[in-house]
């Protein structure tokens, strides 16, 4: 019973380090703390009488407990990363010119633009006779424009001379 006990920890102690390869921080850490916390459980509980369940009860907590570590390491790395980037932008900015702006060569870029395509028609429509004030106006034909168009999107080479930005 006892050397079930132990194997089974050691072979949950070995698949959670050795399944620690391509994963994060966050999956490295719950992985370790799944195994440590096992090892630990399975021992309190040998203690108690019910090894099986402390091993349970111990990767539970440990898996928990490890995610939440390496979570806060992962945080902790990506603002390290994210200073140093700005740090170094900045000290660029400074060096490549006296007036701390990047001198930017000239060159083409796409620009996004828009222009209205006015489609709209005159239509012939019959006017029934009508009176206004004391005339009579008889019933006609007129020419009346039906406003209708659209947007028509589209991409201009534009050149954009040397500058510093």
């Amino acid at each position: 019973m006892k050397s079930k006990i132990t194997l089974s920890i050691i072979g949950i102690v070995a698949v959670s380090v050795l399944t620690t390869g391509c994963l994060t921080t966050t999956q490295k850490s719950a992985g370790v703390g799944t195994g440590i916390g096992a090892a630990l459980g399975a021992g309190i509980g040998a203690i108690v009488g019910d090894p099986a369940m402390g091993a349970a009860i111990g990767a539970g907590a440990g898996a928990l407990g490890g995610a939440m570590v390496g979570d806060n390491m992962d945080k902790k790395r990506e603002e390290r990363e994210k200073a140093d980037l700005e740090r170094q932008l900045e000290l660029e900015r400074r060096s490549s010119s006296g007036e701390g702006k990047n001198y930017i060569e000239g060159h083409y870029e796409y620009v996004k633009k828009r222009k209205w395509v006015d489609t709209s028609k005159k239509e012939r429509v019959w006017v029934d006779e009508r009176i206004e004030g004391d005339k009579r106006v008889e019933g006609h034909y007129e020419e009346r424009v039906v406003p209708s168009g659209n947007w028509d999107e589209y991409e201009e080479k534009t050149w954009i001379p040397a500058h510093y930005e």
